[in-house]
């Protein structure tokens, strides 16, 4: 009988001092799998950890060359400084999303949108080597294919406010409020372009058409904190 309580007592120490199996680390696979990268790619992003996105970028084109995966790495290039290797990888991806183009008679949607992106990013690249005339055009094409092209006219609305073709840039600007009026930076360079253009009444009163009220107040609605709006204000205080 003591015998089998010192192997009972024993076995109860042994159990107390048996490590509890620690759990697994993520393999190299499941870390560079697709699921993985796009959600490391997409938290870099968020948090504008642009090395991080670039690197997980680089290793989901090794994996897939798709349109998209190219898209996103000349995405993260663009924010990295890489100007000139982003340019280079949309005409990759431009490549890539033909190759990808649905058949005739199937939706194709979608594939117009992720060109209409693939074109974007190439016309923010076009932008940051200075090459605003072909950042324009790209802006333009990819416009033509968005199913909502507010974000590429607000870069023609910009772009082209940025280079002085105020005629060009309310164009533009009228576009992208039309497809999309809750964008309030395009509202607030409609409403400047106009203001810049308004005249001057005898009591030095700055005379302002409805639109441009229109576009200043718009701006104040979708943005009252938004980093214009105290030149909004002024526009509008000293308007007539």
């Amino acid at each position: 009988m003591r015998r089998c309580l010192l192997v009972a007592v024993w076995f109860g120490l042994a159990l107390l001092f048996v490590r509890p199996s620690m759990p697994q680390a993520a393999s190299d696979a499941d870390r560079d799998s697709p699921a993985s990268l796009q959600a490391a790619y997409d938290r870099a992003k968020e948090s504008k950890d642009w090395a991080s996105a670039l690197a997980a970028a680089q290793k989901l084109v090794g994996l897939r060359p798709s349109a998209e995966n190219l898209r996103m790495l000349a995405e993260a290039q663009i924010f990295s400084g890489a100007n000139a290797d982003a340019l280079a990888t949309t005409e990759r991806a431009l490549e890539a999303v033909e190759k990808e183009k649905p058949a005739d008679g199937q939706p194709d949607t979608a594939w117009k949108d992720l060109k209409s992106k693939i074109l974007l990013t190439r016309g923010n690249a076009f932008l940051r080597l200075r090459r605003n005339a072909d950042a324009i055009e790209a802006y333009n094409q990819a416009a033509a294919l968005a199913s909502n092209p507010g974000l590429s006219y607000f870069n023609i609305c910009a772009t082209t406010y940025n280079v002085g073709d105020m005629q060009a840039s309310v164009a533009a600007c009228r576009k992208a409020v039309q497809a999309d009026p809750t964008r309030a930076n395009a509202w607030f360079v409609l409403g400047s372009v106009l203001f810049a253009t308004s005249t001057i009444d005898d009591k030095a009163n700055v005379v302002i058409t409805d639109e441009t009220r229109q576009a200043l107040n718009k701006y104040l609605e979708l943005a009252p904190d938004g980093p214009h709006a105290e030149d909004v204000k002024a526009m509008l205080k000293m308007s007539k």
